[in-house]
């Protein structure tokens, strides 16, 4: 009894702890989930979907990581198992699909944080699939409660509290910007370091026969031994990348025009660059985004600061854009890359030789001349970085104490 208790209460906690692992890298990022909703909408011809990825990016994420906390306290166990169970039944056929017919290379199961196969994905699921069906049985096979009153206020106070956690973090991330940034274009990140690592990751080896003994021997290209071309015949050419991830992140950082590519002068720049980041650049700003904007467009413009527009839209004929009483240069972006590089319709991005100091959304974008006057844009990145990583252990501890609360109350509850 004791061994069959502790199998299903190791697979309880594996079962949750993935789908609130699940839950919280898309919830972290739900511009990035959106933009997976919108490649599975087009590949199954739902495009009609298309302008809902954010609820439902917000929907997945908070349902996830809610139906993990329910079944790591034990929160409604018979309705919790059926619902998972039922899920992942759903999501262990779809991935099936994906994996036969590739329509989306990547399911987008954990974010931008870990990247699965189809099949990967698929042989995942089926094991979830059946733990879960585990855990279904199991609890159905308990005895039903008598109705207790205080039992049932606090389990459905536990599950308002879980809802409400999980939601805000998808929420904030998406009003604000991820609090935990998995892209490649992370703040202190130097681009110029990291596009060398991009071009220079691949190992090329050249096979060749030896004409006398008729044996194969591989060549790296330092290696001219090949040369002698009356000795050794050229077989075949091996390149390997070793690490296909990041060489399919990040393949270039441009920002151009019809006339140049700017990015070189900017990842150059020995002082701070403000790229304001507008995608569209024909949607109307609200007026708090308007406001931040045009105050840092200011500040930039009185100290001499480099300071330019990015977009994936189309340019003004001018190729400028007007914010208060300035008007500065506007120039293309990859929508891929700008999407990786700020997950925001509007923001701000500060460079300094290259590497990331800074990004904001439009709405959280300081006044750096108002709070920060006399100060350079990095001593203000700092000094507001500082400030936070004092805030970040208080919250920390905040979340552990109402966690702890709600394990034990979860535990009297059960007694």
């Amino acid at each position: 009894m004791k061994k069959h208790t502790f199998l299903t209460g190791l697979l309880r906690w594996i079962v949750a702890g993935v789908f609130i692992f699940s839950g919280f890298v898309k919830a972290v990022d739900p511009w990035g989930t959106a933009i997976k909703f919108g490649e599975y909408f087009n590949a199954f011809g739902m495009g009609w979907l298309s302008g809902a990825e954010y609820a439902f990016s917000i929907l997945l994420s908070a349902s996830e990581m809610l139906l993990g906390f329910c079944l790591l306290f034990r929160i409604r166990e018979k309705s919790v198992t059926t619902l998972l169970t039922i899920l992942l039944g759903f999501f262990t056929l779809l991935t099936f699909v994906l994996a036969l017919w590739n329509p989306v290379a990547d399911c987008g199961c954990f974010g931008d944080f870990v990247k699965l196969t189809n099949w990967q994905t698929f042989f995942k699921n089926v094991i979830l699939l059946l733990f879960t069906v585990v855990l279904w049985r199991t609890a159905w096979k308990q005895p039903f409660r008598q109705h207790n009153r205080y039992a049932s206020t606090v389990e459905w106070s536990m599950i308002f509290f879980f809802g409400l956690l999980s939601s805000g973090i998808g929420l904030y991330s998406l009003r604000h910007l991820p609090p935990i940034d998995f892209l490649p274009f992370r703040i202190g990140v130097n681009i110029p370091s990291q596009l060398e690592g991009y071009g220079n990751d691949t190992q090329t080896t050249l096979i060749y026969k030896d004409r006398t003994t008729g044996q194969q021997r591989e060549f790296d290209l330092a290696d001219t031994t090949w040369y002698d071309t009356l000795r050794w015949e050229y077989v075949d050419t091996r390149i390997v990348e070793n690490n296909r991830k990041r060489r399919s992140e990040i393949q270039d950082f441009s920002v151009f025009n019809a006339d140049e590519n700017y990015a070189p002068t900017l990842l150059a720049s020995t002082r701070e660059v403000f790229l304001i980041a507008l995608n569209p650049i024909d949607r109307p700003l609200s007026s708090i985004c308007s406001r931040q904007i045009e105050q840092t467009v200011r500040y930039a413009v009185k100290y001499n600061y480099p300071v330019v527009c990015v977009t994936a839209s189309a340019l003004p004929e001018d190729g400028k854009i007007t914010f208060g009483d300035s008007r500065i240069p506007v120039y293309n972006m990859d929508g891929t890359t700008l999407k990786m590089l700020i997950r925001a319709r509007a923001g701000l991005v500060l460079l300094k030789e290259g590497t990331i100091l800074g990004k904001w959304n439009c709405r959280d974008i300081p006044n750096f001349e108002r709070d920060y006057d006399g100060r350079t844009p990095l001593e203000t990145v700092t000094e507001r970085r500082d400030r936070n990583n004092r805030i970040w252990p208080l919250g920390l501890l905040a979340a552990a104490l109402a966690f702890i609360y709600v394990a034990y109350t979860s535990r009297r509850v059960k007694e």
